[in-house]
């Protein structure tokens, strides 16, 4: 009996150890995962040196803490130290050879280092793990334009843009501008015959003063890209108008209405066309369109259409005022591109009631270029109420005026407070070309 109970707390005692083997290999297991993954927490969030280094030793084959220790080094813009993030840099690549945010920073700090053909490998590597990121691109196709290799250095500029326009289109094109000396087919050829990318040199081109040019290439165009490209187009124009080209961005604004240049007629702006100047068709608000009119809100008076009065058609434009102090009024306007040296007549009609004031209403034709210089303007309103009135201006544009600007003003007052109350409308406003001057 003593022999056979000695037998089972034998095997019981190996079903223990058995049982603690599992146990034990788990523990060292878990040991080493939470020394990894302490040490990669320490890598990516803790940012000194020394520690970086103690992650390191945490986690020897964890590629984030040689990567850490990578960025400090080249953050320290120690000379000597730029090896040492090389060095790191390396070995983390190594030790996760498929993600690109590895080669491509090695390839970067190479560069930094003079090692060029290193940094070259490393980028290639880098966009051959993730083609469609653009920073690898950019930097190779940096780095192949300083060693003189142009035609790849602008393919890789253009994946890049292509990538992430926004960041790397106008970087591209200063560098094709400035590298290739202005030489417009070196750097059309450069940049590639994307309708979008040549439709943002054509942004690039006003900027260096060069209209010409960027209205050959916006041209050059098909109605379709145009259309395509309208935010760019409509980026031209704004450019324009305040580069004072207001023909050059007419053409612009017809291209992007479907209206080629030189055809007449249409719904859209036009040379020596005023719209909408029966008000027929919505208004405003100011900066809605340079080409139609322009209504800003002012205190103490209402700016609307009117469909009970009206001169003809189904609508005027009314304003009232109920302006017991000083206003400035010149709250509406619109501009129109003519031609320089021409005669004009400027017609419409005007209507009042219950008009009262020293200082009332006049209609100005200006110069866009120069709205100081006054080409015409009408006799201010009549105090207290009239039917309704056709008024004529005729007026000679200078010989270098692109447009006008037609606006309602308000006259000067001598007195202090110059109160203004009543109302106003307007309607049929017309614009007639007289003929050139001799």
């Amino acid at each position: 009996m003593s022999e056979q109970i000695t037998s089972i707390e034998v095997r019981a005692a190996w079903r223990r150890v058995l049982l603690l083997v599992p146990l034990l290999v788990a523990l060292v297991c878990l040991w080493y995962v939470t020394r990894w993954c302490l040490g990669d927490t320490m890598a990516e969030w803790l940012s000194d040196a020394s520690t970086a280094r103690a992650a390191m030793q945490l986690a020897p084959t964890d590629p984030q803490a040689h990567f850490t220790l990578a960025r400090l080094a080249e953050r320290s813009f120690e000379p000597e130290q730029l090896a040492v993030a090389v060095h790191e840099y390396e070995q983390a690549a190594a030790l996760s050879p498929n993600d690109y945010r590895l080669w491509f920073e090695l390839g970067r700090a190479r560069g930094l280092a003079g090692d060029d053909a290193g940094s070259e490998r490393a980028l290639r590597r880098a966009i051959a793990l993730a083609p469609n990121y653009p920073d690898p691109h950019w930097y190779l196709g940096n780095l192949l334009l300083r060693a003189g290799r142009t035609d790849e250095a602008f393919a890789e500029l253009r994946h890049a843009s292509a990538g992430d326009a926004l960041k790397f289109r106008p970087q591209m094109f200063d560098l094709a501008w400035h590298v290739l000396r202005a030489d417009m087919p070196a750097v059309l050829a450069a940049i590639g015959d994307a309708a979008e990318t040549r439709a943002g040199l054509a942004t690039y081109l006003l900027k260096q003063q060069r209209t010409d040019d960027a209205l050959r290439l916006w041209s050059a165009l098909t109605p379709a890209q145009q259309g395509e490209q309208r935010a760019t187009g409509e980026q031209i124009v704004q450019t324009l108008l305040a580069m004072k080209h207001y023909r050059a961005a007419l053409a612009v604004q017809r291209d992007l209405l479907g209206q080629r240049q030189g055809a007449q007629g249409g719904s859209g702006p036009d040379v020596g066309q005023l719209l909408n100047g029966g008000f027929e068709a919505p208004v405003g608000p100011a900066g809605k369109s340079w080409y139609d009119w322009q209504v800003a809100p002012v205190a103490q008076a209402q700016i609307s259409l009117d469909e009970r009065v009206k001169h003809d058609g189904a609508r005027s434009l009314r304003l009232v005022f109920n302006a017991a102090s000083a206003l400035d009024f010149h709250h509406v306007s619109q501009s129109v591109v003519v031609e320089p040296q021409q005669r004009y007549r400027l017609s419409y009609f005007v209507r009042t009631e219950e008009l009262n004031s020293a200082s009332t209403l006049l209609t100005q034709v200006v110069d866009a270029g120069e709205p100081a210089h006054v080409l015409a303007a009408s006799a201010p309103l009549a105090a207290g109420a009239s039917d309704w009135q056709a008024v004529t201006l005729e007026f000679t544009t200078g010989t270098q005026t692109e447009a006008i600007i037609v606006r309602l003003v308000r006259s000067s007052c001598a007195e202090t407070l110059c109160p203004l109350f009543g109302k106003v409308w307007y309607d049929d406003f017309n614009l007639q070309s007289l003929g050139h001057t001799r």
